[in-house]
Formats: structure tokens, C-alpha cells, sequence
């Protein structure tokens, strides 16, 4: 009786495990949009996202950071925020993270919390004077930040060449 009950769990627990494969593969096939605009096996029934094409975009962006086409290197970045008023910071944060990214939407700009400071640094810049370059063209775009904006050494993501 013993060994029905033993090779019942083992069974039981292979056939999970199988089962738990092909999900992890097939979620990665597919991105989130995907996977819920495709019909439902059982009910065929669907999901319609009504959504702004930028959020889709966001993802394209991380998950081509993410790729294997990029490197880190020692460099510079932008700093233009930091703060660590925990009721206000992180809104603060965000909100000047919108305006860099309307003003120069052809930079990365970072979101970081290290406890306990919200930090926003712009840009991926291998040399110092391409981060004062750009230093010295956010603090004519927002003079009212010059105080807060300053260079800092960080790891930055620099594309590789096929």
C-alpha cells in the first residue's frame, strides 16, 4: 500500500512539474499584451486593451535594456533630483522625471530609491565634458533646478556594436 501511495505522489509531482515548464515557456513567448489578446481555450473569449501605445512602448524599452546588445561601463550620468522627504519625495520624483523626459526624450532618465533618498539621474555619458555638455542644456531648460543638478560617476548602459 506504501509503495502505490509513494509512486502516486511521485507521479502527481512530475506530472506538476511538466505542467509548470510548459507555462514558464509559453509565458515567454509571449509579452503581457499578447497573452491577453489571444482567446481563451475553454470560453474563446478575449480581452480588448484600451490603452495609451506609450505604456507598450515603456516595456519595448526596458526589455530592450535588459538584452544582451548592451554593456555597462564606468561613466557619467545627470543628477537633477535627490531628496529624502519621505511625504513628498517620491511624487517629486516622478513628476520631474515626466518633464526630463518631455524636454529630452531622446535621453534615459533613472528613477532610483536608495533608502532613504528618491533620485533622478539623466542621461549615459562616457566622458565628463558630454555630462557638463548636457548639465549646462538642462540648466537653460530649468534654471529653477541649477542648485539641485550636478554630475556623478555611476555604472551606465552603452550599446554594443554587431
Amino acid at each position: 500500500m506504501y509503495r502505490k501511495d509513494f509512486t502516486f505522489v511521485l507521479f502527481f509531482l512530475l506530472l506538476v512539474g511538466i505542467m509548470q515548464a510548459q507555462q514558464n515557456q509559453d509565458s515567454k513567448k509571449n509579452n503581457i499584451f499578447e497573452a491577453l489578446s489571444t482567446p481563451d481555450s475553454i470560453t474563446h473569449a478575449t480581452v480588448k486593451i484600451h490603452q495609451d501605445k506609450r505604456i507598450e512602448q515603456l516595456l519595448a524599452n526596458k526589455r530592450s535594456l535588459n538584452s544582451q546588445d548592451q554593456a555597462t561601463a564606468n561613466g557619467y550620468r545627470v543628477q537633477v533630483f535627490s531628496s529624502n522627504v519621505q511625504r513628498t519625495a517620491k511624487n517629486e520624483a516622478f513628476k520631474i522625471e515626466k518633464q526630463i523626459r518631455d524636454a529630452f526624450p531622446n535621453q534615459t532618465v533613472y528613477v532610483n530609491y536608495s533608502s532613504p533618498f528618491w533620485k533622478v539621474r539623466v542621461g549615459d555619458f562616457t566622458t565628463q565634458s558630454e555630462a557638463h555638455s548636457f548639465r549646462s542644456t538642462i540648466i537653460n531648460a530649468f534654471p529653477s533646478m541649477k542648485s539641485e543638478i550636478y554630475i556623478v560617476r555611476e555604472q551606465i548602459i552603452i550599446p554594443v556594436s554587431k
